[in-house]
């Protein structure tokens, strides 16, 4: 832990879910960091001064981190924080009909428009279509225990799409095939995996067990955490009616764009994907009269009217 001190911005090397961290207090065998993605009530962590335990972070600030005014004793024991201000929902700007506005421009007939469905669409009912022919009904959880390297090659299968991929082919996709190959931490993943899967809406605890199966999956961990894409493609594939992939730039913009704060935070998280899940299901509420079908009519929307 060396370089770390009061006011350095960390991530646990065991606990990537947890997101960024601020140290708030210093002593010789201990320090305290609050966490952005952990729950209010946990969020302030006391820990001893370990080599390798914390890392520091590749940012030089944060809004939201910066804002708690937190004290501590001088042995690093959670006194109180000042509560941060709330932030003021961010004023539209524009209104749902310029949004498909913006939409139409790009796909003259909408979401019938015969390039949409080309450009973008077929590809996403492709991918759904491969994942359930090879991962129907309880399969996924079946081979989780007894044979967690079918289903890897399964998944992997799915994402490698040659044509109009899902993830970047560069960047995000070695790095999943990559992870995939600790079969020894796979059981894990795909039990977390499938439990996202077969809720109706994951809870908190579901998604937050999905994201550390994931991380864990990395050996040694990446001092980057795993992208918003890496882990929203694959519940987006297999059920495109509720989950929802997340480009983090376009997201966010439509987001701002369109009045909807999304609570977003880089490092992928429940709070920012529950919020998400409300933006996407209001969309898709705005875009089914229009046309519009599941989730993947939603992203594509989103992706348009963001574009200059």
């Amino acid at each position: 832990m060396s370089g770390i001190r009061v006011g350095s911005y960390v991530t646990h090397s065991t606990r990537p879910a947890w997101g960024v961290g601020k140290v708030f207090g210093h002593s010789q065998q201990h320090v305290l960091v609050g966490f952005s993605n952990v729950p209010e009530a946990e969020r302030f962590k006391r820990m001893e001064m370990r080599p390798g335990l914390l890392e520091r972070a590749d940012i030089k600030d944060d809004a939201e981190l910066d804002s708690w005014k937190v004290e501590c004793d001088s042995t690093c024991h959670y006194i109180g924080v000042v509560a941060k201000p709330k932030r003021i929902s961010s004023k539209a700007q524009w209104t749902r009909e310029e949004a498909m506005d913006r939409f139409l421009n790009k796909y003259s007939n909408g979401f019938t428009d015969a390039w949409y469905r080309s450009s973008h669409r077929d590809a996403r009912l492709a991918q759904t279509a491969l994942w359930r022919e090879l991962l129907p009904g309880t399969t996924l959880r079946d081979l989780a225990v007894e044979r967690p390297h079918i289903a890897a090659q399964h998944i992997l299968r799915v994402l490698d799409l040659h044509e109009k991929p899902l993830l970047h082919v560069k960047s995000e996709l070695p790095r999943v095939r990559a992870a995939f190959m600790r079969t020894e931490k796979m059981t894990a993943f795909l039990i977390a995996l499938a439990d996202v899967l077969d809720a109706a809406r994951p809870t908190a605890a579901q998604y937050d067990a999905y994201l550390t199966a994931f991380a864990a999956l990395e050996f040694p961990a990446k001092k980057t955490p795993i992208t918003w894409p890496m882990v929203t493609a694959l519940p987006f594939i297999a059920h495109p009616d509720r989950h929802m992939f997340v480009k983090p730039t376009a997201t966010k913009t439509a987001g701002d764009g369109l009045g909807f704060d999304l609570k977003f935070k880089s490092a992928p998280n429940w709070i920012t994907y529950e919020r998400v899940l409300a933006f996407s299901d209001d969309l898709l509420k705005f875009i089914k009269p229009r046309s519009g079908e599941d989730m993947i009519d939603v992203q594509a929307f989103i992706t348009a009217i963001v574009e200059k």
